[in-house]
């Protein structure tokens, strides 16, 4: 909204304001006896609703038109206590209660929650109690009232200012400022938890009317007879509670503080038209603050049930509407093992309408004739409080039988079990496939066991691995593997192992044994067949046939090229050299094929175990959690970057930071919300600083960067620009904000602090705990020759 226009209208609604502040403040409708002593107050439910209900900053108009109240109403004098001192002052206290409310206890402006009216009362209470003090002490100082009255005016001036703030400001609350906030674009303003939903139309059926009328005409009567001639002299004041109680009960807040201003004007019209007794006033005045505020807190609570009783209506209608059209069968038993609910799903699977499984036996309805399932039920497992995971046979209504995935828990209530809760799923094709392939693997099985059987060789290979599982680096196990392979292929003339480079566009010898020794040390993999395609290829150069290239030159032989392969990954190629097939037997062939390719599958598992244990030797230095540097290989990095600082004359920084009360995460949110944002911090070090500046996990929260070439002055501004960024950081783990975060950062640099690396981490931490100390969120250089 434009500026102006916003101006425009805050000024119309103060000079409303004004208008209606010095109506209220009319003798006639307060029933003012002397100053102080008042029936009741309403103009001051109208200032909590404005300050409340719009800003606190209102403040300074209502203390401007508390005084004009008193000049021109009262004709008090301008300067006296009551128009200076007593006009601020309550402008500050229901300021005050106003600022709270909105602030700290940020509670619902519609007071739609009874713990939000709660806190309304006793905030406004101990508000009027200020205003009361301040009050009556400026009447006294104005000599309007003597000492002796204090606590009679106090209690009239409490309870006058009571009824309004219970009794008027809670129907301008719920009913005239959201509007107003509306006409001021202040609820865009608000955050998503407090914006305030417009309230639905009434539903006008008849029934609804005819109660509404009977609800006023409950008020008049109850009037009537308070006030009426016939009855005024019984004091049937305890009548009033009738209506408003039927009002809150009913209907709830919105409709209550209705009924309650409306009685209250009422009782301000019945004492006009019937005086009452003056000793009267004041069990009147109490009588509409405590009708007041019993009906705006039962309202309140009404209107809170209601609002869960929709909400859970809402969830039970979204769990109905999962549980009907979920894909997998559902049945829900009763505690005592009886069927209560099935799904649409489950009637499919079984066949079984809904009417034949509620109220029957599931597990005699549905357990195939001849099963070999222990007689106990699953459903008495899962009823004894024992979650059940397992494939069972299930026989459907025409008798075919299915495999099903069976997934129950037991339903516990309170500490009890009282029902189950099954999902099942139909896998018989899963089933079926699952023991064709282990009718076939077992076929195969077999045969491996056989070839093992028939052949001294296996011994052997168990011997090889025992030896390739003690090496220490792959050059050692290729020296085992040449070893160990002529033993396997005593016939055969020579041996090569080739395995990759790290480069992968090249194979290269790494151990060869026989005569021929590494025909081709080392050759491209396009150069052998069995690399290609990825199976043992036999090249017979006497015989002809297809040659690999790599064997182009060399003598007349026959040849075995076996990959290996391990783990999923192509390690390199083991290579045979036989005599000249000149009659041999195919089966011989064979058996030497799948000999090599077994043994060939062993060295290819060990060397990529071995390579694997390197990559893990590797990976030692490297924080399991955040990817980062661990502590060993920061102090390492730094001695060496020290040594390096020394030789070349360059300067180097060290950051240590520390997430800033990292504990709430874990004991808020859980641990692996702890761990999420040491990732998230893990991630932003990253990818923050410099290729050759060196981040690492210190521990803990705790993490150190090491800045080479840095000198303090640079490394603190860096520090300062990564601690705006980790603000910005939007954390949500699983759907919930995990609000911001925020770093402590201590910064040291060599030479200009300390001389080794042993100080200037240590001069690092004290920084740290400075920037700790000093109150979190900042960055904190070493003094100069500290």
């Amino acid at each position: 909204m434009p500026a102006k226009r916003l101006i425009v209208r805050h000024a119309l609604l103060s000079f409303a304001f004004l208008l209606l502040y010095l109506l209220l403040n009319q003798p006639g409708i307060i029933f003012i006896s002397r100053l102080g002593s008042v029936a009741w107050y309403p103009a001051n439910g109208l200032v909590l609703a404005l300050m409340l209900g719009v800003s606190p900053w209102y403040a300074l108009l209502v203390a401007l038109a508390d005084a004009l109240a008193g000049l021109l109403i009262y004709h008090q004098p301008a300067l006296s206590f009551g128009e200076t001192i007593g006009a601020v002052a309550v402008a500050v206290w229901y300021g005050s209660a106003a600022q709270i409310l909105r602030g700290p206890l940020r509670i619902d402006l519609r007071l739609r929650r009874g713990r939000d009216v709660v806190w309304y009362v006793f905030v406004t209470a101990a508000a009027a109690v200020g205003a009361t003090i301040t009050g009556v002490l400026c009447l006294i100082g104005d000599h309007s009232i003597p000492w002796s009255d204090f606590w009679s005016a106090s209690a009239t001036w409490f309870i006058g200012d009571g009824i309004g703030l219970v009794g008027l400001a809670p129907f301008l609350l719920i009913h005239v400022f959201p509007w107003v906030r509306r006409w001021l674009d202040l609820d865009s303003a608000e955050p998503d938890s407090q914006r305030q939903r417009r309230a639905k139309p009434l539903d006008l059926n008849p029934w609804v009317v005819l109660e509404a009328i009977g609800q006023g005409v409950s008020v008049l009567a109850a009037l009537w007879i308070m006030f009426g001639p016939p009855w005024g002299n019984l004091e049937l004041f305890y009548l009033s509670f009738i209506p408003i109680l039927w009002m809150a009960m009913r209907s709830g807040i919105r409709v209550v503080v209705t009924g309650i201003l409306a009685l209250n004007f009422g009782i301000v019209v019945a004492m006009h038209l019937f005086p009452p007794h003056p000793a009267l006033l004041a069990k009147i005045g109490l009588l509409m603050l405590v009708v007041s505020a019993s009906g705006l807190i039962v309202g309140s609570t009404v209107t809170e049930r209601e609002r869960m009783g929709i909400a859970l209506h809402e969830r039970t209608t979204y769990l109905n509407a999962l549980f009907e059209n979920s894909p997998l069968g559902i049945v829900v038993l009763r505690r005592d093992g009886r069927v209560d609910l099935v799904n649409d799903a489950f009637t499919k699977l079984s066949l079984y309408q809904p009417r034949e499984l509620v109220g029957s036996d599931l597990d005699a309805v549905f357990l195939p004739s001849g099963t070999s399932e222990k007689a106990t039920p699953w459903s008495a497992e899962v009823l004894a409080g024992q979650a059940l995971h397992r494939t069972v046979r299930r026989c459907r209504k025409d008798g075919s039988v299915l495999d099903l995935e069976l997934h129950a828990v037991p339903l516990v209530i309170e500490g009890q079990v009282q029902g189950a809760y099954a999902i099942c799923q139909d896998i018989s094709e899963q089933i079926k496939a699952t023991a064709a392939e282990r009718e076939h693997a077992e076929s195969l099985n077999r045969l491996v066991r056989e070839l093992e059987l028939q052949t001294d060789q296996m011994s052997l290979l168990n011997e090889m691995a025992g030896l390739l599982e003690c090496c220490a680096s792959t050059k050692e196990a290729c020296a085992v593997v040449g070893q160990s392979t002529r033993k396997f292929f005593p016939e055969a003339l020579s041996g090569t192992l080739y395995t990759f480079k790290a480069s992968r566009n090249l194979v290269e010898a790494a151990a060869s044994w026989g005569s021929n020794r590494a025909l081709e040390p080392v050759f491209a993999p396009q150069a052998c067949w069995a690399l290609r395609r990825g199976q043992p290829h036999w090249s017979d150069t006497a015989a002809g046939g297809i040659v690999c290239p790599h064997l182009a030159a060399a003598p007349a032989a026959t040849h075995l090229c076996l990959p290996m392969v391990g783990q999923g990954e192509t390690l390199g190629v083991l290579h045979l050299e036989f005599a000249p097939a000149d009659g041999e037997p195919r089966g011989v062939r064979y058996a030497q094929q799948r000999l090599g390719i077994t043994v060939a599958g062993q060295i290819a598992l060990s060397l990529a175990s071995l390579r694997l244990r390197e990559t893990l030797r590797d990976q030692s230095i490297l924080d399991p959690l955040t990817g980062l540097f661990n502590r060993r290989f920061m102090q390492e990095s730094l001695e060496r970057e020290m040594m390096r600082a020394r030789r070349k004359n360059h300067p180097i920084s060290v950051l240590l930071l520390d997430i800033d009360h990292f504990k709430r995460f874990n004991d808020t949110f859980g641990h692996d919300a702890g761990d999420f944002v040491l990732q998230s911090l893990a991630d932003l070090l990253r990818g923050f600083f410099r290729g050759d500046d060196v981040a690492c996990r210190s521990g803990g929260e705790e993490f150190s960067v090491i800045l080479p070439e840095s000198v303090s002055r640079c490394a603190a501004a860096r520090a300062d620009e990564l601690r705006a960024e980790v603000k910005k950081l939007k954390l949500q783990y699983k759907d919930i904000p995990l609000g911001s975060i925020s770093v402590s950062v201590g910064v040291a640099a060599f030479p200009e602090h300390c001389a080794t690396a042993e100080d200037l981490l240590k001069l690092a931490d004290q920084c740290l705990y400075e920037s700790k100390s000093a109150g979190r969120d900042r960055v904190t250089i070493a003094a100069a020759g500290r």
